[in-house]
């Protein structure tokens, strides 16, 4: 069952795109054997879940790839267990994103995937009872090449216009064909990670970067990054953390900068931003993080695709109550410096204030 009849996918057609995408280009033949081999061990990983639970609906909400588009869209999880509160919530995403999902506070567990094309297969066999799927139309595995596609009000939403229909969690909401929410993503606090980030003997007071998305159309130039650190350091008097996967603008061998990229899981990213004074950043999965765990933000956007003003965020960051979103009138690499470091010494303040009242 799928919530508002979003199409489910038929067996015989994404069994027919996989063979199609082997005679396309033979290399994908591994992919698929992958994608097979998968299926099948999620098939019986299911089928024993149901046998344990006494027959409860497995219910599955559906995002696959993408950190911030999951954290975005994990509030739909909390909708789902409200709707179906005696039943097992699992989140289906790709291996890599899949134990980080499994700690959403409305999920039961999660079930991991080698890509899209896998979550067809089990949508498309009936394995789930429930489907949540959030997709937007057209999506396809960039291996695989195998697109989702959707009808009706779902079918209308792609990637060309997308951010016409609202945030992120409201798109997902759509292509789910559930109403539209505007719940703010949490993540609760996890203790390992919370001792592996006090390991780390970060400074008191700290603001923490994040300078590099998988879109060079979203990021902002590198010297103009460095010109806000050297600001935040040498004016505002603060240390400054680099959080990524690779190091960027900072350089740990100078005063006051301290680089973690490429040393974090998701969940120790989450709470070195939860400690930070501030976050800084541009629209990418850890800005979503931030938003999650209720640490003040700056972030930085400006046109993107088709798109020449767009809100990705929910919740306090989306209304402008935990964050400035600084836009450019062209492309974020157009912004200048000068109103980002009018938005940081704001936040900044706000967050002293915000801190001496608690």
């Amino acid at each position: 069952m799928t919530p508002q009849n979003v199409d489910k996918p038929r067996l015989k057609h994404v069994m027919r795109a996989m063979y199609w995408a082997i005679r396309r280009d033979y290399r994908n033949i591994f992919h698929i054997i992958a994608i097979i081999s998968g299926f099948i061990k999620n098939y019986l990983r299911i089928r024993i879940i149901h046998i344990r639970n006494n027959g409860k609906k497995i219910v599955a909400v559906s995002q696959v790839e993408r950190l911030g588009d999951i954290i975005a869209i994990s509030p739909v999880s909390q909708h789902a267990k409200k709707k179906y509160c005696e039943d097992m919530i699992y989140w289906v995403s790709k291996k890599s994103y899949a134990s980080f999902a499994s700690e959403f506070t409305h999920v039961d567990g999660s079930i991991a995937v080698e890509c899209l094309t896998e979550w067809m297969l089990i949508w498309a066999s009936g394995l789930v009872d429930v489907t949540f799927d959030t997709h937007i139309n057209g999506l396809y595995c960039l291996k695989c090449r195998i697109p989702l596609k959707k009808s009706g009000h779902a079918g209308k939403i792609n990637y060309g216009n997308y951010y016409n229909y609202g945030t992120l969690l409201e798109i997902a909401c759509l292509s789910a064909g559930v109403p539209p929410l505007d719940f703010c993503p949490t993540l609760p606090l996890d203790r390992a990670s919370a001792r592996k980030v006090d390991a780390l003997l970060l400074p008191d007071e700290f603001v923490v970067i994040h300078c590099a998305s998988d879109e060079a159309a979203r990021d902002w130039p590198y010297e103009r990054w460095r010109s806000l650190v050297s600001h935040i350091n040498q004016v505002l008097a603060l240390d400054v953390v680099e959080i990524g996967l690779a190091p960027r603008v900072v350089h740990s061998t100078a005063p006051r900068q301290r680089s973690l990229c490429g040393q974090l899981s998701i969940l120790e990213t989450a709470e070195v931003i939860r400690r930070a004074r501030l976050f800084i950043g541009i629209d990418s999965g850890p800005a979503h993080l931030a938003n999650a765990v209720g640490t003040r933000g700056v972030i930085l956007l400006g046109a993107y695709r088709n798109f020449k003003r767009y809100t990705p965020y929910s919740g306090a960051y989306g209304d402008g109550r935990l964050a400035e979103l600084v836009r450019a009138e062209g492309p974020v690499s157009e912004l200048d410096v000068a109103p980002v470091i009018e938005a940081v010494e704001r936040g900044l303040a706000l967050s002293r204030g915000e801190r001496a009242s608690q």
